[in-house]
C-alpha cells in the first residue's frame, strides 16, 4: 500500500514564492511507486487547499483558478487518523495522511512554526524538529551557538527595536568596534530578503529603519570584501550523516539580492552568479568545510537534508560558517547528484528517516502514571505557593 505524504508549502512568509518552487519541483520527484503526493497550499492568509491543480506553477499565477479546482481544507486529528478536511458547516473529509512533508521557506513557517502545528496534531514529518528549525533560522541564536562551539563566525552585533529606540548611542558603540563595510540583515529570513551594505556610519540609521520593516530582530556584520562563498549540503542516512560535493558561488554583485540566487539562467554569460561544482579547492579546505558542516548539522540536532553556507577570506585564507539551512531551495539536489544520488533517491532517504523516526516515537513513553489530579482539589489549588 502506498502511504499518503502531504506536501505543505506557501504559507505567511515573505518567502513564499520561494517555497512554491521547491515544493512543485519535489513533487514531480518523489517516488510515486511508494508514495500518493497529496498537495496541501497555505496561502499568505493563511488559507490551506488541497487538489491536483497545486502541483502546476500555471495554477498560482491565477488566485481563482486555484479556489475554484482546489479545495478549502483543515489538517485535523480524527480519533488517532490525520484527516483533511473540508471547512464549512457539513465538513466532509477529503482524504487521510500518513505523513507530512513541510517543504517551507522562511519566518513564520520553516522556524519551527509548522513544526509546532504538526507536532500539535501528532502526524510524523519530514525533516528538522522545532527546535533545530527555529535555531538555524534565527541568525542571531545560530551565530551564538557555534560561538559557543568554537566554531568560526564573522564578528557581529544584534539588537532588537526596542533595544534599538531606547538605547542607540550604547548601540553604535558596539557598532563602531566592527570594521565597514558591514552587512545588516533581518535576524530571521532568508534568500538574502532585506539585506543591505551599509559603507559609513552616517548610513546607519536609515538602513536600519528599513530592516525593521521585515523583522523586530537584526544583525549587523563585517563584510568580508575578498570573498569566495561554498555551499556543502548534509544528509541524515540510516548509516550516518554524509555531505554532498562542495559548491562555489561567485558573482559580480557587491551584494546579492532576493531573486538573484532564484532567477539566474546558469547558461547566461552575463548572469550576475556563477556556481561551479565540485568547486575548485585544495583538499585541507574541502576537508575543512566537510568537518564544520557535519559538525553544524550535529550540533544543530539536524535531520533531513540541510545545507551550510560558508564564507572564505581569500585574503586572510580564513573560513567561517555563515549560516545552516533546514530547508534548503530545492533541496540542493545538485549537489547530491555529483555524488551520484539521485533527486528521487535523496527524498526516499528523507521520508524514509521520517518513517523511522515515527517508528522509535510510538514506542517512547509519553504519559506518566500519577495521582496528581486524584489527589487535589480545588481548595488546595488556590493555596498552592
Amino acid at each position: 500500500m502506498k502511504l499518503n505524504v502531504g506536501v505543505i508549502f506557501g504559507g505567511k512568509s515573505v518567502e513564499h514564492e520561494v517555497s512554491i518552487i521547491t515544493a512543485i519541483q519535489a513533487m514531480d520527484f518523489i517516488d510515486n511507486e511508494k508514495y500518493e503526493v497529496i498537495p496541501i497550499y497555505i496561502t499568505k492568509d493563511l488559507q490551506w487547499f488541497t487538489g491536483g491543480c497545486l502541483r502546476f506553477i500555471d495554477t498560482f499565477k491565477d488566485f481563482d483558478l486555484l479556489k475554484r479546482y482546489s479545495k478549502r481544507v483543515n489538517l485535523i486529528n480524527k480519533d488517532g487518523r490525520y484527516i483533511l478536511q473540508t471547512n464549512g458547516f457539513f465538513k466532509r473529509e477529503v482524504c487521510e495522511l500518513h505523513l507530512a512533508f513541510p517543504i517551507v521557506h522562511g519566518a513564520n513557517m520553516e522556524d519551527g512554526s509548522i513544526q509546532g502545528y504538526l507536532n500539535l496534531i501528532g502526524i510524523p514529518y519530514v525533516g528538522s524538529n522545532i527546535y533545530s528549525s527555529t535555531l538555524a533560522q534565527d541568525k542571531v541564536f545560530m551565530k551564538q551557538v557555534m560561538q559557543a562551539n568554537q566554531i568560526p563566525v564573522t564578528k557581529f552585533v544584534w539588537f532588537g527595536e526596542r533595544f534599538y529606540r531606547n538605547k542607540k548611542e550604547e548601540l553604535f558603540k558596539q557598532i563602531d568596534e566592527l570594521k565597514y563595510p558591514l552587512i545588516i540583515k533581518p535576524a530571521t529570513l532568508g534568500s538574502s530578503v532585506g539585506i543591505e551594505m551599509i559603507t559609513r556610519k552616517e548610513e546607519i540609521d536609515s538602513t536600519i529603519e528599513r530592516a525593521f520593516q521585515f523583522d523586530s530582530k537584526v544583525i549587523i556584520e563585517e563584510k568580508i570584501e575578498d570573498l569566495t562563498e561554498y555551499n556543502c549540503s548534509v544528509l541524515l542516512t540510516s548509516n550516518g550523516n554524509i555531505t554532498s560535493e562542495i559548491e562555489e558561488v561567485t558573482t559580480n554583485k557587491p551584494l546579492l539580492e532576493y531573486g538573484d540566487k532564484f532567477l539566474y539562467d546558469s547558461e547566461s554569460e552575463d548572469n550576475s552568479i556563477k556556481r561551479t561544482c565540485p568547486a575548485g579547492i585544495s583538499e585541507k579546505l574541502k576537508k575543512e568545510i566537510e568537518t564544520y558542516s557535519l559538525a553544524v548539522f550535529k550540533m544543530l540536532n539536524m535531520r533531513g537534508v540541510a545545507r551550510i553556507d560558508f564564507l572564505y577570506d581569500n585574503k586572510n585564507k580564513k573560513l567561517y560558517v555563515d549560516e545552516a539551512n533546514s530547508i534548503p531551495w530545492c533541496f540542493s539536489h545538485h549537489l547530491w547528484e555529483k555524488r551520484n544520488i539521485s533527486y528521487k533517491e535523496l527524498l526516499n532517504i528523507m521520508l524514509a528517516d521520517a518513517i523511522a523516526v515515527e517508528i522509535k516515537n510510538q514506542g517512547m513513553k509519553m504519559t506518566l502514571d500519577s495521582e496528581v489530579i486524584e489527589k487535589m482539589n480545588h481548595n488546595k489549588i488556590k493555596e498552592m505557593k
